[in-house]
């Protein structure tokens, strides 16, 4: 086996072990749910992260968690798409509309299967629907992981790959936190976004890399 295909090979095995894992995470968050054993957990972290609260800190935790938002995260992908049209990346536009537009669906119908109801323990913002998982730490993930992965296959030089994906990275966490800081979301909630959300986004790569080979492989007959 050559460097080339030893190297490809890993990277393949990488983004399975990564969906297996994140797919097990979630399972094993539902389960632990329906058991009755999250109360602990949750209640342990609501009650640290909300005596942070202060007017100042709740502003910006609000601006962060609008950056999450499903008007936000529609806006941004449409506009984000149409500009990979304008610049014919055509194949990675439709990647990155579909994997948000089809990950929003997701958790929507996520949302209606498992019917949770939200925490009413000092919510600091009005927000509907159900509780679990949480779409703006899923839909975060899977919108600014997508974007990471994109610039990072994108952009040249190592600085500018690792710094896109450490902002991705901060971005998906302080997500997170600025829900259980709300009050809109319980840590398990959470937990569950981040880990169905990061195994839809993988498998969206997976799917991405196949049609890319295909693709390739069709144009060099």
């Amino acid at each position: 086996m050559n460097r080339k295909n030893w190297r490809a090979y890993t990277y393949y095995g990488l983004l399975i072990t990564f969906l297996i894992f994140f797919t097990w995470g979630f399972f094993e968050v539902v389960d632990a749910l329906q058991e009755n054993e999250v109360a602990a957990f949750d209640a342990a972290i609501i009650q640290e992260v909300q005596s942070w609260v202060n007017e100042g800190r709740t502003a910006r935790m609000v601006f962060i968690t609008d950056l999450a938002s499903v008007t936000f995260l529609t806006a941004a992908t449409i506009l984000i798409g149409a500009y990979l049209v304008i610049r014919k990346r055509y194949g990675w536009a439709v990647f990155f509309v579909l994997v948000n537009g089809l990950g929003g669906a997701f958790n929507g119908f996520l949302k209606e299967l498992f019917k949770r109801q939200r925490p009413d323990i000092l919510p600091l913002i009005e927000q509907g629907g159900y509780s679990f998982p949480s779409g703006h730490s899923m839909g975060s993930f899977i919108f600014y992981g997508a974007l990471s992965f994109m610039l990072f296959r994108l952009l040249k030089g190592k600085w500018k790959k690792t710094i896109a994906a450490i902002c991705a990275g901060t971005m998906i966490l302080l997500v997170g936190l600025t829900r259980i800081y709300l009050g809109v979301h319980y840590p398990s909630d959470v937990l569950a976004g981040f880990s169905i959300g990061a195994a839809w986004l993988f498998f969206c790569i997976m799917l991405f890399h196949f049609g890319e080979y295909r693709i390739n492989r069709r144009l060099s007959r």
